[in-house]
């Protein structure tokens, strides 16, 4: 499976999980689970998580990284020069 069918695979079974589907995409996983029926089985079993989670009333926390982190990260990945975004 390319990287590209992989990735579409992924975002069609987080669809289904939180019914977020347009119709077409109701049909593309449709047609995706008769061609691959461990789909089903893997929409079974994150259902499954996904209800155990719920019930244990989790909530987000946003939390701040510590000052060093990108240091830390930076001394062990060898990078040096401060990370640009050139969107």
């Amino acid at each position: 499976m390319t990287p590209e069918a992989s990735s579409r695979r992924e975002e069609l079974i987080a669809g289904a999980l939180t019914d977020d589907l347009s119709d077409a995409e109701w049909e593309e996983l449709n047609d995706a689970r008769t061609a691959d029926p461990s789909i089903d089985v893997e929409i079974a079993e994150l259902r499954v998580i996904a209800k155990r989670l719920d019930g244990r009333s989790l909530t987000w926390r946003e939390e701040n990284p510590s000052r060093d982190l990108e240091e830390r990260i930076r001394a062990a990945t060898s990078q040096t020069e401060p990370y640009k975004d050139n969107k």
